[in-house]
């Protein structure tokens, strides 16, 4: 199972920069930011950093770990500015970018944005025009430096399935809002089906990913090493290969269910 970590932008400077590179000495495969205008729980005068900004720093702050946005949204990115956003941050991190995208709906990023919220049906069918713009900017010849950019597409549903089946190289889910572990998984697992299915017909093959967090989905895998691989386990058992953890893991989880070291012993123990 890959391991993945999502570090959000909310602290200070010299803070987040000594998460990344602590996570870059465990090993972490890839580090990921979260590309928000912020978020609701964000305290008066608590910092939040742009996202591609960061990207560029982490891009100097580690040399090994892949770094990638989970996720830029269609709401607030134009396909031809984050193509070449991603184009810069690509040559500039050596080839380690993970493209990261999906259809938003964040009630902060829209208010701040002063984005309407469309319907699930309109932001699906507005995705796959972005997305294949997005794609079709990447690869005009007139757009230099060239790197080779995995496509990481999240969400869930019809639409974005197929989207992914087509045109991704990871999908990743967050499992679903206020939804216990056991439901998370049995929507994961039948995702995983149909998503076999769809690259059956594509002819491709799409890395499956999970977001692991406390205000989605009621998992604890900080309470213990052993709640850490029976989560682990559990989605493996469903079809993933690869979760990606809030860093540090106190983000949105009861202090009474956070063990301190249990995410990087699973580093360690490798």
């Amino acid at each position: 199972m890959k391991l993945g970590a999502l570090t959000l932008q909310d602290a200070p400077w010299p803070e987040l920069v000594g998460r990344w590179r602590r996570l870059e000495e465990l090993g972490v495969e890839t580090i990921w930011v979260a590309d928000h205008l912020g978020h609701k729980g964000l305290e008066p005068g608590q910092p939040w950093f742009e996202a591609w900004s960061c990207l560029t720093a982490l891009a100097y702050e580690t040399t090994n770990a892949r770094i990638g946005t989970l996720i830029s949204p269609m709401n607030l990115r134009s396909p031809a500015v984050l193509a070449r956003a991603a184009l810069t941050v690509a040559e500039i991190s050596g080839g380690r970018l993970e493209l990261g995208v999906g259809t938003g709906g964040s009630d902060y990023d829209h208010a701040l944005a002063g984005v309407p919220m469309w319907s699930p049906k309109e932001r699906a069918a507005l995705f796959v025009t972005w997305v294949e713009r997005l794609l079709e900017v990447l690869a005009d010849d007139r757009l230099h430096p060239k790197r080779e950019i995995p496509l990481t597409i999240a969400g869930s549903g019809p639409t974005i399935l197929r989207l992914a089946a087509r045109h991704a190289q990871r999908w990743n889910t967050f499992g679903g809002f206020g939804i216990t572990p056991e439901e998370a998984i049995r929507r994961g697992r039948e995702d995983n089906v149909r998503l076999d299915e769809l690259c059956a017909e594509t002819g491709r093959t799409v890395l499956r990913s999970a977001l692991i967090g406390h205000p989605f989905v009621g998992e604890t895998p900080f309470r213990s090493d052993e709640a850490f691989a029976d989560v682990v386990g559990r989605w493996g058992d469903a079809g993933f290969d690869e979760l990606v953890f809030y860093y540090p893991p106190e983000f949105a989880t009861p202090a009474e269910m956070v063990v301190p070291g249990v995410f990087e012993r699973a580093f360690l123990d490798d």
